[in-house]
């Protein structure tokens, strides 16, 4: 079913914590949002990869999401030049059929962050290529912008206001991930430590400042003069 938002995140929580206020404002708005996790996350410090399953179903649902799958490719194994991994990118798009594709930025340190915003960036245009092998028609016309990873975008061409209720269920949503945050039995990672929480709030608070709004999430891309809406409703 064609949605009009699809977004991809490296691994699950990845969505949640870098545009998970500005799914929550969609979703309010009437949109029909898909998230497609590029990984299990079977390399992480914590958590199984049941429980990573788990948890990124009930953040799903805490968000309403539509519908969100699982390309299960290997966990610090993204490849910009894999043709398979660009191929099941490029079938994923067709697959939903989305007016906008999210995709995380390149303002990162992991190496699974920058090959999908690598993969996913040559795949929009492949996906409109009618003859480019498919078992789904190409889509044309897509939108691509990038959210925020986990070093700052230093011009954002668009800032998404968010309100204080869709920032609530963006907290929410990040606090279905039990396994990888402070309070767990576990080894010490950048995620599990009380800071980590602050600095999630510190930079909506900054960024909304900068909007006019409560809240807000950093965006980059080439069609910010237009941009009035993500999907545009």
């Amino acid at each position: 079913m064609a949605c009009d938002l699809l977004i991809f995140a490296p691994h699950p929580d990845d969505a949640e914590i870098h545009c998970g206020a500005t799914i929550a404002a969609q979703v309010r708005q009437g949109a029909r949002v898909v998230v497609v996790d590029a990984t299990r996350g079977e390399l992480g410090s914590r958590g199984t990869t049941v429980e990573r399953d788990a948890e990124s179903a009930a953040a799903a649902r805490v968000l309403g999401i539509a519908e969100r799958h699982n390309l299960e490719l290997p966990d610090g194994g993204l490849l910009t030049g894999n043709r398979g991994q660009r191929d099941a990118v490029i079938e994923a798009i067709r697959r939903h059929a989305p007016r906008t594709v999210l995709s995380i930025g390149p303002a990162s340190r992991h190496g699974d962050h920058l090959a999908l915003h690598e993969l996913v960036s040559g795949a929009v245009k492949l996906a409109a290529l009618h003859r480019f092998p498919s078992a789904f028609p190409a889509v044309a016309g897509i939108r691509l912008w990038c959210y925020e990873a986990e070093l700052p975008i230093s011009a954002p061409t668009v800032l998404m206001s968010c309100t204080e209720a869709d920032w609530e269920c963006k907290r929410a949503a990040i606090a279905c991930y039990g396994s990888q945050l402070v309070g767990r039995d576990g080894p010490p990672t950048t995620i599990a430590t009380p800071e980590f929480m602050r600095w999630v709030e510190a930079r909506g608070r900054t960024w909304g400042f900068q909007a006019g709004a409560p809240y807000a999430e950093a965006f980059s891309g080439p069609e910010a003069a237009r941009l009035v809406n993500l999907i545009g409703v």
